[in-house]
């Protein structure tokens, strides 16, 4: 897990693993979208909640990883990128990543809620809401894929 990734860079194994799922996510959660523009609900459901519980544990991973490892302050030893631009970057990155997380959380609570409450009915800002969080997880997700490059590509 700690060891040299596969993407070819000076990244660790658990690094480059979280960056390929988090530049897949966004695709991920948009067929999972199309579930529900078909009427599939179910599957919108399903796929909504494992996609959820997946980056839970993705994040997680990420933390212990960063952790053991030394984290930022080793990764930036060999980045070509100032201190103070990746700080900013990484504050807003986290910001929006925490953000749509708990707007994530809280809409798949409120659906389970309100399908359980109106036998199969979810509440009429569901879809605005949904288009956040989509827009929230697409945008933390590729600016967590910035990150990966700015550190060991760039």
């Amino acid at each position: 897990m700690f060891g040299l990734g596969f993407l070819g860079t000076s990244a660790p194994f658990y690094m480059d693993f979280i960056t390929l799922y988090f530049a897949i996510l966004p695709v991920l959660m948009f067929l999972s979208i199309t579930f529900a523009m078909k009427k599939k609900y179910e599957k919108h459901f399903i796929s909504q909640l494992a996609l959820f519980a997946v980056t839970l544990v993705v994040v997680v991973v990420f933390e212990v990883g960063v952790r053991v490892s030394d984290g930022f302050v080793e990764f930036m030893k060999n980045a070509h990128v100032s201190y103070g631009f990746m700080i900013t970057f990484l504050i807003v990155h986290v910001s929006i990543a925490l953000a749509s997380v708990v707007l994530w959380s809280a809409l798949l609570y409120s659906a389970i809620k309100s399908y359980k409450l109106e036998n199969n009915g979810v509440l009429a800002s569901h879809k605005k809401v949904g288009k956040l969080v989509f827009l929230g997880i697409t945008l933390a997700s590729y600016m967590g894929v910035g990150v990966y490059y700015l550190l060991f590509v760039y």
